[in-house]
C-alpha cells in the first residue's frame, strides 16, 4: 500500500471496626497479635483504560478535527467495540527526494513525506474491519484561505518515488504490528492544513499544520 494518551489506579478496601463498651475477656489476644497473625493481602492495580480520555473541545479546529502536531499520539477506537485499536504518530513532514527509476514530477504542487509510526493493538481482532490500512485517500488537503483541495492527492507521481521498503505494506496491518514507513502526498503549493481522517475510524480528523 503506498501509503495513534493512559494510567493506572491502585485500589484499596478500607474497613473500619466498632467496638461494644464492656472490658475485655481474659486471655484475649491483643490487637497487636491479631494484626500479627492477620493474612498479609498485596495491593492490586487496576486495568489500564482501554479508551483514552476525550479531547477538549479547546483542542480541535473550527472544522471539529483535533489540532495536533508532530510527535503527538494519536488513537483510533472502534465504533462498535469501543477499544482502542490502532495508535499512531506523524513522525515529521518532508519534501520528497524521488529515487525511483521511473519518478515523475508532482502533478498539483510538490511532493511531501508523511512519515509515520503505527501500532495496532491486539483489540483490532475484535474491530468490524480487523486490518489497518494507510493510503492518501485517507488524506485532505486544505489551504489557509479555508479551500478544500479537491483533487487528487495520491497522483502517478507519489506511486513511483520512493522504493517500497519505505512505504507501509501493501497488504495492510493486523492485530499487534508495529511499522514506521512514509505516505507520498502530492499537495499544492503554500502554507495549509493537513487533515488525516484515520481510514475507518469514524471520529473527528487530526489536523496538522504544514507550510
Amino acid at each position: 500500500m503506498k501509503k495513534a494518551f493512559i494510567g493506572a489506579a491502585v485500589l484499596a478496601t478500607a474497613l473500619t471496626l466498632t467496638a461494644c463498651g464492656g472490658t475485655a475477656a481474659k486471655n484475649t489476644p491483643s490487637e497487636e497479635a491479631k494484626a500479627a497473625d492477620a493474612p498479609v493481602t498485596a495491593p492490586t492495580a487496576s486495568p489500564i483504560p482501554s479508551s483514552t480520555p476525550k479531547p477538549k473541545d479547546s483542542s480541535k479546529s473550527s472544522r471539529g478535527n483535533l489540532i495536533a502536531k508532530p510527535g503527538d499520539v494519536g488513537t483510533l477506537t472502534d465504533q462498535r467495540t469501543n477499544k482502542v485499536t490502532t495508535k499512531f504518530t506523524v513522525d515529521s513532514f518532508a519534501e520528497a527526494t524521488c529515487t525511483e527509476r521511473f519518478a515523475k514530477p508532482s502533478e498539483n504542487g510538490h511532493l511531501v513525506l508523511v512519515n509515520m509510526t503505527v501500532e495496532t493493538t491486539p483489540d483490532l481482532v475484535d474491530s468490524s474491519n480487523p486490518k489497518f490500512n494507510i493510503s492518501s485517500y485517507q488524506f485532505k488537503y486544505i489551504a489557509d484561505n479555508g479551500t478544500t483541495f479537491n483533487g487528487d492527492l495520491g497522483t502517478i507521481s507519489t506511486y513511483s518515488c520512493i522504493s517500497d521498503s519505505l512505504e507501509f505494506p501493501m497488504q495492510g496491518m493486523g492485530p499487534g504490528e508495529k511499522v514506521s514507513g512514509a505516505v507520498v502526498l502530492d499537495i499544492p503549493a503554500g502554507p495549509g492544513v493537513l487533515v488525516y481522517s484515520g481510514g475507518s475510524y469514524n471520529g473527528p480528523g487530526f489536523e496538522y499544520k504544514i507550510s
